[in-house]
């Protein structure tokens, strides 16, 4: 399993797939909609009475008949409640409890099977794909193996467009605007601009390695004047059981008039994995550490992860933040609350930064608790009710708080599990949510497609 992790850190992943239609909810898009209760079955037998936000008054009591067995138990702070029966096999569910608005209601939980509502074989990608952006009514995504990108219009995802690459280019990361387009190639250390509209290439910049074993560009962002590409720079690469070899991370800037790498920004740590835009005028900017292999291909961390803010404005780095040995790679900015949200590549946690103060406010010691010690935290996203976390090696999703970070809120009290087959591992690498449709669409790098999950 951390075979294919291994890859996936330090270069890119892939592996197979099928087919299959698209589930249609049955109560069309809840979207967390008060009054409803929900009667979840998972896969695994599993059951759970599941109500979303603002459906109770908060922290009242809740009484439910399940196949005429009586049980109690309060609303949560935020008016929603949760009950997992300790054996499969219910039935029927109904539930009394106090609205938000003071009355009594008295009603029948609706089925809701998780399975019914997860189709795994939603689109069909290429081999390897690496990274999926959602932009100009359109979905992009690069294939690392079979050296291409495809565009997808997201009315039927139908493919309407893409660009093939050289042999050995390993298309890793995306970014896409309204006029622009990017992508990251870390096998021949190229980035190459195109036309969003239908993929055709524009121009392209080949960096210099510097005798370098593995460049390794980044997840990359751009504005209007240049494209900024994080660097890992890894010198030597360390037989499993053998730390692996790093240069001082950068960041490299192209010219989007010129065409040309203007220069590179020095980072505090080592292995620059990605950027992220918070507000108008600044980047964040992680940075692992030192990230190596056992014999048994499990990573260990050996030096510190930056967090390093450079500013549009000024040009410069205007903050450093020092997470410890955490391991930090994906990145997401909560602008409602004002903080950062850092995900660890490989022990299972997350990590908080106010954008305000630049304190570290979950750290090392205080993490945010997400997967197992050995998860990779490949992306997150915000819905309106819940953060969101993919653990790629436990190949599940995860729902969190969105003020404590508690695990197991709406609308997944238990992990969503995109296991189909034992010991195949479908790899979740991108997450987006589609709010006005209620959909979480989920690229998973080893099983070379897109999952759907229709939310209730």
């Amino acid at each position: 399993m951390w075979i294919a992790v291994a890859a996936l850190l330090l270069a890119s992943c892939g592996g197979g797939g099928g087919g299959g239609p698209t589930p249609e909810p049955p109560n069309g898009n809840g979207n967390g909609a008060t009054g409803v209760v929900w009667f979840y079955t998972y896969p695994t037998g599993e059951q759970w009475v599941v109500a979303p936000p603002v459906t109770a008054q908060p922290a009242s009591g809740v009484t439910m008949a399940a196949d005429g067995q009586i049980y109690t138990f309060n609303a949560r702070d935020d008016g929603s409640f949760y009950y997992t029966f300790a054996e499969g096999g219910v039935l029927t569910v109904s539930v009394n409890y106090t609205d938000a608005s003071g009355n009594t209601k008295n009603v029948t939980a609706t089925p809701f099977s998780i399975e019914q509502h997860l189709t795994h074989d939603f689109v069909l990608t290429g081999a390897a794909p690496n990274d999926m952006v959602f932009a100009n009514d359109c979905c992009y995504i690069v294939n690392s193996m079979d050296n291409n990108m495809s565009i997808y219009d997201t009315a039927d995802f139908t493919r309407i467009g893409g660009m093939t690459f050289p042999e050995w280019s390993s298309p890793s990361y995306i970014v896409v605007g309204a006029e622009f387009g990017f992508v990251a190639c870390n096998g021949n250390n190229t980035i190459y601009a195109f036309d969003p509209a239908d993929g055709t290439e524009q121009w392209s910049v080949q960096l210099e390695s510097g005798g370098l074993a593995f460049l390794g560009p980044g997840r990359l962002w751009a504005n209007e004047d240049y494209v900024f590409v994080p660097l890992a720079n890894i010198y030597e690469f360390g037989q499993a059981g053998d730390e692996t070899l790093y240069n001082p991370a950068q960041v490299a800037v192209i010219g989007i008039e010129s065409h040309l790498m203007e220069f590179a920004i020095t980072l505090s740590g080592e292995n620059a994995v990605e950027i992220a835009p918070v507000g108008e005028d600044l980047l964040a900017i992680s940075q692992a550490g030192n990230v190596s292999f056992d014999e048994d291909y499990n990573p260990f961390v050996t030096t510190t992860s930056f967090i390093d803010v450079y500013s549009l404005d000024t040009m410069r780095i205007v903050e450093s933040v020092s997470l410890g040995v955490v391991g930090a790679g994906t990145l997401l900015y909560d602008e409602e609350r004002s903080r950062l949200l850092v995900g660890s590549l490989v022990n299972g946690r997350a990590y908080e930064i106010s954008t305000e103060s630049w304190a570290i406010e979950r750290g090392r010691t205080n993490p945010i608790r997400i997967g197992t010690g050995k998860t990779f935290i490949s992306d997150m996203v915000l819905t309106e009710d819940a953060l969101l976390a993919a653990s790629f090696n436990e190949d599940a999703i995860f729902a969190l708080d969105l003020e404590d970070y508690a695990v197991g809120v709406w609308p997944l009290p238990a992990p969503l599990s995109l296991e189909q087959e034992t010991l195949f591992l479908a790899g979740p690498q991108e997450l987006y949510y589609d709010g006005t449709a209620g959909a979480l669409l989920i690229l998973e790098g080893v099983a070379n497609r897109i999952a759907r999950f229709d939310l209730p």
